[in-house]
């Protein structure tokens, strides 16, 4: 949750999401505000809240919010900083058939693309927002992170539920 905008209690939101559409249709749906450990004092003492969305509108390509009970850019100033997460069920499936949802990749196997040998399974991944990174948990047990990007990782099979990696690349950087 960004700085306010205007006058009348609505915020700029940076969008993380792979569906940051999402927010257009989901007039007055739950959403959870969370203090990001990254604001200054931590969070620390700042409980999560439930907030009903009143209200989205794209301006100039960024994504306003307005949520109920907050109207004025004053009312906005406790929660500015703070992490927005989906409080519904997540039934939302890429259109793109290149486009995956990491989180549906957790527990896949992971692949050498140049053996297919098994390298390990996908234990997790980090979200961050220069690139997602996934977790690999090796056959031995070690964590290694792999960018979420197409030169590194060239194909997911759901099917099969295997994840491909040039593990002569990804396997070396721990």
């Amino acid at each position: 949750m960004g700085r306010s905008f205007g006058v009348l209690g609505y915020g700029r939101v940076h969008v993380l999401s792979d569906n940051p559409d999402r927010f257009y249709g989901d007039i007055g749906q739950s959403f959870l505000l969370k203090a990001s450990s990254r604001n200054i004092g931590g969070g620390r003492g700042a409980r999560s809240r439930s907030l009903v969305l009143e209200d989205a509108i794209d301006k100039s390509g960024s994504l306003l919010v307005k949520w109920r009970g907050f109207d004025s850019p004053e009312s906005l100033r406790e929660i500015s900083g703070w992490e927005i997460f989906w409080e519904g069920e997540d039934t939302w499936v890429p259109e793109d058939s290149g486009e995956e949802r990491i989180d549906d990749l957790i527990g896949f196997d992971v692949r050498d693309a140049e053996t297919s040998d098994l390298v390990g399974q996908v234990g997790g991944y980090y979200d961050r927002p220069g690139q997602d990174l996934l977790s690999i948990v090796t056959k031995d047990g070690q964590e290694v992170l792999c960018p979420f990007v197409l030169p590194l990782v060239p194909n997911v099979d759901r099917g099969k539920r295997e994840v491909i990696v040039r593990w002569s690349i990804v396997g070396t950087s721990g």
